[in-house]
């Protein structure tokens, strides 16, 4: 009984998220419409709002691992950092893979991308501040207590995680790529549970959003060049 409470609880906070979203959404549209230039501000104040949503939520428990985090920083980063560098440098090959093989990148992709070079200031908050915060609660410490083995946490939640990346999805063509970012979602998951701390994941999110800035940036760069 108590586990389903637990699965019903989480199912419920991922889902009202969701809504809360979309509700969001609905309610700024008017705004973005009049004008889009407003349209990075608004989906940052989105962000914003859902990573307050769920700080609410979970804020007993984001406190105290905040607290555990700034005191065992250094070796929770340094017994994973390995790993994830490995996981992302697989995630990255396997995309190529995909894109090669389907013709085109994930759509989730190319919107991040445009993003950045439409407002570059907005996307960091977005990619590197509010979406290592929010996705990490919400895929990783919100099925916390789902699971006792790690393997099996770290495959469900990469599994998730992995499929919400593909809803901008504009086909069923890019079904594949579900794998490529499950791989992230893996990693991130193995690394939260092995160090019983969410801001680890958070971290490493991070770490990879913000190099995938750089990259972007760097391209843009090189390309207008």
């Amino acid at each position: 009984m108590k586990k389903i409470k637990l699965v019903i609880k989480d199912i419920v906070i991922l889902m009202s998220t969701f809504l809360l979203m979309l509700l969001l959404t609905y309610l700024f549209y008017p705004i973005v419409k009049k004008n889009i230039k407003f349209e990075p501000a608004i989906e940052t104040l989105i962000y914003l709002l859902i990573s307050l949503y769920l700080f609410i939520i979970y804020r007993k428990e984001i406190i105290n691992y905040f607290k555990d985090f700034r005191l065992n920083y250094k070796k929770y980063i340094s017994k994973n950092f390995e790993f994830f560098l490995i996981c992302i440098l697989a995630m990255m090959i396997l995309n190529i893979i995909l894109v090669e093989i389907i013709g085109q990148m994930p759509t989730n992709e190319e919107l991040n991308k445009s993003s950045i070079k439409n407002n570059l200031f907005f996307s960091f908050l977005q990619v590197c501040i509010f979406a290592p915060f929010y996705e990490e609660v919400l895929f990783r410490l919100n099925f916390k207590n789902l699971f006792k083995n790690k393997i099996i946490f770290s495959i469900f939640t990469g599994l998730i995680f992995g499929s919400m990346h593909l809803i901008s999805a504009k086909s069923l063509i890019e079904i594949p790529f579900i794998l490529s970012y499950s791989i992230a979602g893996f990693a991130l998951g193995y690394v939260f549970y092995d160090t019983n701390n969410i801001f680890t994941s958070m971290f490493f999110h991070f770490f990879n959003n913000f190099l995938s800035l750089i990259l972007t940036v760097i391209g843009e760069y090189l390309w207008k060049g």
